[in-house]
C-alpha cells in the first residue's frame, strides 16, 4: 500500500484497489489517491460536512482561488471525485453524487476588466436618455410615451436585478405575483427559478408601462400572456398575435435591438450589451459587500463557483480605489 493510502478511509482504499484491479497504471492510482486525500484533508481542516454540495463548492473554490489551479487541473480533480462518489453510491454510503450539483467555471471565461463594466455615469446617462425625447424624429417622439416605460423597466431589471435576456423574454403577466414581487422561472434550466423583490421605483415603472398599453392589447392574467409586449411602430401601438390570440411577446432579438438603440442614443461606446449590464450588477453587488451566496440566490445560480471571475475584478477594483 502506498503510504498516502494509509491516511484514507477504508472506502477510498477499496475504490483505489478496484482501479488497480481494472488495470489502471500505478501512477494514475497514486494521482487519484492524492486528490482524494487532498479532499479529506480539506474536510479535516475546515470541519465541513464531507459530502454536501456546499462543501464541494468550497473545496473547488479553494483549488481555483488559493491554489491557482488551471481549468485542466481542477477539472481532473472534479472527475476523480465524481468517480469516487459514484463508488460510494454503489457501496450505499451516498444516495446521490453531490458533485454533480457543482457547476465549474467555463474554460473560456476570460478575466473581466473595467472596460467590460458600465460606470455609474454611463448607467445614469442611459436611464436619463431612455426617458428623454432628445435626438428623436417626430414619429419616434410620438411613440416615446408608450415605449419609454417598457424600455426603462427592462433595462433596470438587467442593471439592478441581474436578469438575463432569456428571463425577460419568458416573463408572463402572471409572474408578477404582487406589486413588488416578480417570479422568475427560466425555461432553459441554466439557472433556478426564484422570486425577486422590486424596489418602489421599479414597481411604479412597471405599473406605468402596463397602464399605457391600450386595453385591447393589454396582457391579462390567467392566459399566459407575456409581460413584455412587442411594439408596432407603424400603428404606434403595442401588438397582438392573432395566431396565439394574445399580446405579441417581445423576442430576444428585439430586446437586443432595443438595448443597442438605447445605448446608441445615450452615447455609450459601441460593443456593450445586456451581458455587460449583468456583469456590472454582479461586480457592484460584490463591491458593496454582498456575499456570493446571497448573489447566487438572487440570480438563481446553480453554483457559487461561477462568481469567481467577478470576485477577482471586484477585489482588484476595491484595492485600486483605496490607493
Amino acid at each position: 500500500m502506498h503510504p498516502l493510502q494509509e491516511q484514507l478511509p477504508t472506502t477510498a482504499n477499496q475504490y483505489l484497489e478496484q482501479l488497480t484491479a481494472k488495470g489502471r497504471k500505478s501512477s494514475t492510482v497514486r494521482r487519484y489517491a492524492y486528490d482524494i486525500a487532498d479532499f479529506y484533508s480539506f474536510i479535516d481542516v475546515t470541519n465541513h460536512p464531507a459530502y454536501t454540495k456546499e462543501t464541494l463548492e468550497h473545496f473547488m473554490k479553494h483549488l481555483i482561488q488559493e491554489r491557482h489551479y488551471k481549468h485542466k487541473t481542477y477539472k481532473r480533480v472534479y472527475r476523480v471525485l465524481h468517480s469516487y462518489f459514484n463508488h460510494l453510491m454503489h457501496q450505499n454510503v451516498l444516495s446521490d453524487n453531490p458533485i454533480e450539483h457543482v457547476i465549474l467555471p467555463d474554460e473560456e471565461d476570460e478575466p473581466l476588466t473595467e472596460d467590460d463594466l458600465f460606470t455609474k455615469k454611463e448607467i445614469d446617462q442611459l436611464l436619463r436618455s431612455t426617458e428623454s425625447i432628445d435626438g428623436l424624429n417626430d414619429d419616434q417622439k410620438q411613440s416615446r410615451p408608450l415605449l419609454a416605460p417598457r424600455n426603462l423597466i427592462m433595462l433596470r431589471l438587467i442593471l439592478f436585478y441581474g436578469l438575463r435576456l432569456q428571463e425577460l423574454h419568458g416573463l408572463h403577466i402572471d409572474h408578477l405575483l404582487s406589486s413588488n414581487t416578480l417570479f422568475v422561472t427560466p425555461v432553459d434550466g441554466e439557472v433556478n427559478p426564484r422570486k425577486i423583490t422590486l424596489q418602489q421605483k421599479d414597481q411604479t415603472l412597471l405599473a406605468n408601462y402596463l397602464d399605457v398599453i391600450p386595453k385591447a392589447v393589454k396582457p391579462v392574467r390567467g392566459n399566459e400572456h407575456p409581460l413584455f409586449v412587442a411594439f408596432d411602430f407603424k400603428r404606434q401601438t403595442y401588438r397582438w398575435s392573432y395566431e396565439e390570440d394574445k399580446p405579441k411577446r417581445l423576442t430576444i432579438v428585439a430586446i437586443q435591438k432595443m438595448i443597442r438603440e438605447e445605448l446608441r442614443r445615450a452615447g455609450i461606446p459601441l460593443g456593450r450589451s445586456a451581458q455587460h449590464m449583468r456583469h456590472t450588477f454582479i461586480v457592484n453587488a460584490l463591491r458593496l459587500g454582498r456575499s456570493t451566496k446571497d448573489i447566487q440566490t438572487q440570480l438563481g445560480l446553480h453554483s457559487e463557483l461561477v462568481l469567481l471571475r467577478y470576485e477577482t475584478i471586484a477585489d482588484s477594483m476595491k484595492k485600486a480605489h483605496h490607493l
